[in-house]
């Protein structure tokens, strides 16, 4: 009875601590989450009144080509959490992984780099619609984004090894601390020199220079250098690859759905519009991001469950359900009746506010939906359903197809809204049916 009473004692102090760190990790993550959201509504309508609608354009131009960046970290992203977490506890192995995964991302980061370096001068003369004579500067400006993207790719592996060893608090303050620079140094740089878009990239390239160098150095702190050079060959390639490739299926399609709206403005509409789309999906998209800090505080409790018993506790999932409605639905249901309201306050544009409204409110109601599709999301994951959600994106690729189709020529900017909608409310569809239909929840309290 005593050796039961002690490990009870025991796994009680466990189970409160590691509640704990869950809430103080959950804390962290909204409190960043508010602060970099905070940054971008405050300084996007400083940004347009300084560089113009048009100049502002050519810097939307650039940021959309990050989803070349998102391609490709699109399995990475998930697995070095994961596998951090699992060699937490054996520092030598979790060096060698880290080894690993550096030459990779420096590898994938290089490429990605001179891609974008190679087909500068047809993006910006051949595929964005820019205003005759802007095609150079768009050039010059694309040419110095590349190292930025290449700077905050490798800066990933930090933030993903961070975040496997439950330092969210740390990745957290990292985030705020530079992205917080990144503003103050492109706002300091428009005020003193050429208000151009190659002047915001070029300071924004410099701040994420040096973001990867400081946590770079952290990072090879934290773990010593011990025995890497003899043994960092042990970690195989092949399977981490095959792992990499077969995760990153679903989750590309997955990012190419919620991309498209960005893929066919950028080549539909003129650079001015597509500007004007970027800073109400920079909006509507901020309140996505609230679902985040709750479904990945109850993901390692789903999957544990699932784990222990086969199955999730229903009080678990009740739980994630009711508070990322009470955290992110409602508060995005909420802004959908406002919207010009909002957009009036915070750009005081009255042409901004008058094109982009209606898109804004497309995008909101998206939101809405895909926050509760995002619980299900976590379920899929955890349960190992990886086929399941490549079969969901491909049916939302599907109508989101559809949609370009019979509106890509009439839709200008609204068009966005309507395959975001038109993506999640199949996704959300296809989900409930899977989750009354075939998931079976441990119907007990715990």
């Amino acid at each position: 009875m005593n050796r039961t009473a002690r490990l009870s004692s025991w796994m009680a102090r466990a189970s409160g601590l590691l509640a704990s760190l869950t809430a103080r990790n959950a804390a962290s993550s909204f409190l960043a989450l508010a602060w970099l959201s905070l940054l971008s509504i405050v300084t996007i309508p400083v940004y347009i009144r300084l560089l113009g609608v048009s100049e502002w354009g050519l810097v939307a131009a650039c940021a959309s080509l990050q989803i070349l960046s998102n391609f490709i970290d699109a399995g990475f992203s998930q697995i070095v959490p994961r596998w951090a977490a699992q060699e937490a506890q054996n520092p030598e192995r979790l060096r060698q992984h880290v080894n690993l995964f550096r030459r990779l991302y420096l590898g994938l980061g290089l490429a990605m780099f001179g891609v974008l370096q190679a087909s500068a001068d047809y993006l910006a003369h051949h595929w964005f619609q820019v205003p005759t004579g802007r095609g150079d500067a768009l050039e010059l400006a694309i040419q110095i984004v590349s190292f930025q993207f290449l700077f905050q790719f490798v800066n990933n592996l930090h933030i993903g090894l961070w975040h496997g060893l439950q330092r969210q608090v740390l990745a957290n303050v990292r985030a705020c601390g530079f992205g917080t620079l990144k503003h103050v140094a492109a706002l300091l740089a428009l005020l003193v020199g050429a208000q151009q878009a190659w002047v915001y990239a070029l300071a924004f390239a410099c701040v994420a220079c040096i973001e990867v160098c400081v946590n770079a150095v952290s990072v090879r702190r934290m773990l010593g250098t011990e025995s890497v050079a003899a043994t960092g060959d042990k970690v195989a390639v092949a399977p981490l690859l095959k792992e990499v490739s077969v995760l990153s299926g679903g989750i590309l399609v997955g990012l190419l759905v919620s991309q498209l709206d960005r893929i066919i403005l950028s080549r539909t509409v003129d650079v001015a519009s597509f500007g004007i789309y970027t800073v109400v999906a920079t909006l509507a998209l901020a309140f996505l991001q609230l679902q985040t800090p709750v479904t990945r505080a109850f993901f390692p409790l789903i999957v544990r469950d699932i784990q222990h018993y086969g199955r999730a506790s229903a009080t678990h999932i009740k739980k994630m359900f009711v508070w990322t409605a009470f955290t992110c639905t409602l508060p995005v249901l909420i802004a959908c009746v406002f919207a010009p309201q909002i957009l009036t306050l915070w750009l005081r544009d009255p042409v901004v506010v008058n094109i982009g409204t209606v898109p804004l409110r497309l995008l909101l109601l998206a939101v809405a939906l895909n926050s509760l599709y995002g619980c299900i999301y976590q379920l899929f994951i955890a349960a190992g359903k990886s086929r399941l959600v490549l079969q969901l994106n491909l049916a939302s690729l599907f109508m989101a197809s559809v949609v370009i189709v019979l509106y890509c020529d009439s839709g200008g900017i609204l068009l966005g809204g309507a395959i975001w909608l038109a993506n999640t409310s199949t996704q959300l569809l296809l989900g409930i049916v899977w989750l009354t239909c075939f998931f079976r929840p441990m119907n007990i309290s715990r």
